[in-house]
């Protein structure tokens, strides 16, 4: 197929880096799968190093020399999929520690509701959550070492009876919606909810104006509510759980070669400053 001649070729044409003795712990602790039965999807450490891998990079080097190595190779975090083709809805989150608070904000957060082939859409969603959330300002290359990531991959989707049918904490909902001829769509992640301290209808109402509806809300209008639910598997690493865990205590932002591979450490075999 398309995608297993691509993995061949990046055998090739790139020596794969030998894993941290933290990402073989990571392997070893992950049950075995085989072709054909199904797996659990859930996202991994290693997508949230590859992130820090793609952002660095692009901020360094520029972003066009990472997008066209990112099309020539298969990130490490691939050997954890159950297949190369595995498609997932995902979401990249980037939270800054400030000094003040002592405590993470977010500094941006893109994803998307349909399934994407996750060879491409976490390095895709780690520059797009960090560069173009029109939100903020995009991310420096200073403000690295300050940085938090987060990589969720939506699972388990189901249709709710209603737009109350959810778990605080559990799932997260999407929203459809029509008035007055208009329609109305929005989604919170699982732990929106439970981090504002909502109720399910309060967590409702919120959700109802973010998709953009400003009128009263009746009883009407909720009972036709289109919602569905879903849950979660979400991973955080910090920069200095990256640094340590997979660059072996290295520090990336040293490096004075642009590495062949990215997503592969290939700094380790280059001098530092």
């Amino acid at each position: 197929t398309k995608h297993s001649s691509r993995a061949e070729s990046t055998a090739i044409l790139f020596k794969r880096r030998e894993m941290s003795p933290f990402e073989k712990q990571q392997q070893e602790e992950s049950p075995p799968t085989t072709g054909g039965e199904k797996v659990e999807l859930k996202a991994s450490r290693s997508m949230c190093y590859y992130c820090f891998d793609v952002l660095i990079h692009a901020l360094r080097f520029g972003q066009q020399i990472v997008d066209n190595q990112r099309k020539q190779t298969v990130p490490d975090f691939v050997s954890g999929l159950p297949d190369i083709t595995v498609e997932c809805p995902i979401f990249v989150t980037w939270d800054k520690m400030h000094q003040r608070s002592n405590k993470y904000q977010l500094r941006g957060c893109i994803g998307t509701l349909g399934p994407r082939l996750l060879v491409d859409a976490v390095g895709e969603y780690a520059l797009t959550s960090a560069l173009k959330d029109r939100r903020f300002r995009p991310i420096t290359l200073d403000e690295i070492p300050s940085l938090r990531v987060a990589v969720s991959l939506l699972v388990n989707y189901e249709k709710c009876e209603d737009c109350y049918d959810w778990t605080v904490g559990v799932h997260g909902i999407m929203i459809k919606f029509m008035v007055n001829g208009r329609h109305y769509s929005a989604t919170y992640l699982p732990e929106v909810a439970k981090e504002q301290g909502w109720t399910i209808p309060q967590a409702v109402a919120s959700l109802m104006q973010k998709a953009g509806y400003q009128g009263n809300i009746t009883p009407d209008i909720v009972r036709n509510i289109q919602c569905t639910r879903y849950q979660s598997s979400k991973i955080r690493v910090s920069f200095e759980e990256y640094v340590k865990e997979h660059c072996q205590g290295q520090d990336p932002m040293l490096s004075t070669a642009v590495p062949m591979d990215v997503g592969s450490k290939a700094w380790q075999s280059c001098k530092t400053m």
